[in-house]
């Protein structure tokens, strides 16, 4: 009897985990639909037309590849903040590798990865306006097992919008790292 009891227990415990899973994953898509539309209204409103968009966590960016311009919206705390990235004035667009501070001998039990602070697309225009930075990973934010699918997309960003603007770039793809000093 215990055995039959033990057996209904593990069942009812796998169906509600894949149901919370399941509802998890149809208010990520349906919150991904609202920020969708965010955006397009937005792009519409600046007359944009992406030809592709990226969900990067409170993120969505839109790629207006024939004005070529990047929409960048952001929510925080309820609020929207957007930002229109004029492709034409970029003097460089990079990856730009943040890191925690490594002691000494802590590579030998850690992988490099493990300290990875954030990973960064950095639009640098050079004419005297600032920098935009979009963050693609933050390790504070984001899962560390997502780090490959999301070092990928900053890559292939990085390539689509570099060749867009005719950068050109010593390498395929460029790659700034900085490490934060030990205290």
């Amino acid at each position: 009897m215990s055995t039959i009891i033990f057996l209904l227990i593990v069942v009812a415990e796998t169906v509600i985990y894949k149901l919370i899973f399941i509802v998890m994953k149809y208010r990520s898509i349906r919150f991904d639909k609202i920020r969708y539309l965010q955006l397009s209204e937005l792009g519409s409103k600046f007359s944009m037309s992406f030809s592709s968009h990226e969900v990067l966590g409170n993120k969505i960016m839109g790629l207006d590849g024939i004005n070529r311009k990047l929409l960048v919206l952001e929510q925080t705390d309820g609020q929207s903040h957007s930002c229109i990235i004029d492709l034409d004035q970029a003097k460089a667009i990079t990856v730009k590798k943040i890191y925690r501070s490594i002691k000494a001998g802590e590579l030998k039990k850690r992988r490099i990865e493990e300290f990875l602070k954030t990973i960064q697309l950095q639009f640098e225009f050079g004419n005297g306006k600032e920098d935009i930075v979009l963050p693609f990973y933050e390790s504070e934010i984001d899962n560390f097992y997502d780090l490959p699918g999301l070092e990928r997309k900053i890559k292939n960003w990085q390539m689509i919008l570099s060749k867009m603007t005719g950068i050109k770039n010593k390498k395929p793809i460029r790659e700034k790292r900085e490490l934060q000093m030990a205290d």
